[in-house]
């Protein structure tokens, strides 16, 4: 019968994730993901409301920092960018599938326009040129509206714990995030501003009710993509506000050979026992072969 090597049973298990009040660097970083993720939703109620001109906060804020983030992601990456970049992919997911609603009831059913062109031009600087200023301001739309949105729920509902919650608990969160602040703050940017519903959309019961089911069909994605997020499970570095995440049930590790474990020292209790059960089963399996090719029953 051949031998069998058990191994040792740990009498500790592996140290939990380090706070985020120890790790400095890590928390200034996500801060500057969300001050350039809030920047490109903040510039445009600024330029409705006469404060700054997009083409200026363009130039000097929202260009400028977004390379210093980039750069600094990709020459000093960080465990969260993952949550960040997950964030954002969904977020950019979320308004295309939300368009696909806006632009039926725009140029289909003629509902309501389509600022967005209007906007890009705010940033050009050229009101005639309603071709760049489509292209420019879908990508200020899809990259620093709603992947900024998708950003700043991801950054906040992976602090507060929400990856430990079931997938209707994260759709539900996103659906009212997208509603408050995100839909409430564009409404209020169009009602309270002196030329809001010149330079945007009149506030009617359509404009209304389209807006608002758009934001509902952005959120609901935008949840149902925090849930299926490996990086926000996986890579998010800081133990949630609301406590440590319940510890994951440790997975059985293949072996390189039938009777070659791993070395105990580095297994869990309940790793060890799922190893301590395939090693005796791997050893009667070995017997019970070895005992028929000799013709012994």
């Amino acid at each position: 019968m051949p031998t069998t090597t058990t191994p040792e049973r740990p009498t500790t298990r592996p140290a939990s994730r380090t706070p985020g009040s120890r790790d400095g660097a890590g928390l200034l970083r996500i801060g500057l993901h969300l001050l350039l993720a809030a920047l490109p939703l903040l510039a445009i109620s600024a330029h409705v409301f006469g404060v700054i001109t997009m083409q200026a906060s363009a130039a000097m804020l929202v260009i400028p920092l977004a390379t210093a983030v980039v750069a600094l992601t990709v020459l000093a990456p960080h465990a969260g960018d993952r949550v960040v970049a997950d964030g954002m992919l969904w977020g950019v997911v979320g308004c295309a599938i939300y368009d696909g609603f806006r632009l039926t009831t725009v140029h289909v059913f003629g509902w309501w326009a389509d600022f967005i062109p209007i906007m890009g031009t705010w940033i050009t600087g050229d009101p005639q040129d309603l071709t760049a200023g489509a292209v420019v301001g879908y990508l200020w739309r899809y990259i620093g509206d709603g992947g900024g949105i998708g950003i700043t729920f991801f950054a906040l509902a992976s602090a507060v714990g929400l990856q430990r919650c079931s997938r209707r608990t994260a759709v539900l969160a996103a659906v009212a995030f997208s509603v408050f602040p995100v839909w409430a703050g564009l409404i209020g940017t169009v009602a309270l501003a002196e030329r809001g519903q010149t330079m945007m959309f009149p506030l009617t019961w359509v404009t209304l009710t389209l807006s608002l089911v758009g934001h509902l069909i952005f959120g609901f994605v935008m949840g149902l993509g925090f849930h299926r997020s490996r990086a926000v499970r996986e890579s998010w570095p800081w133990v949630p506000l609301t406590g440590e995440l319940p510890a994951a049930r440790p997975a059985l590790p293949a072996p390189r050979a039938p009777h070659t474990p791993p070395a105990g020292q580095s297994l869990d209790p309940d790793t060890w026992e799922l190893w301590r059960r395939q090693l005796e089963a791997n050893a009667l399996e070995t017997s019970t072969r070895g005992r028929r090719a000799h013709g012994v029953r």
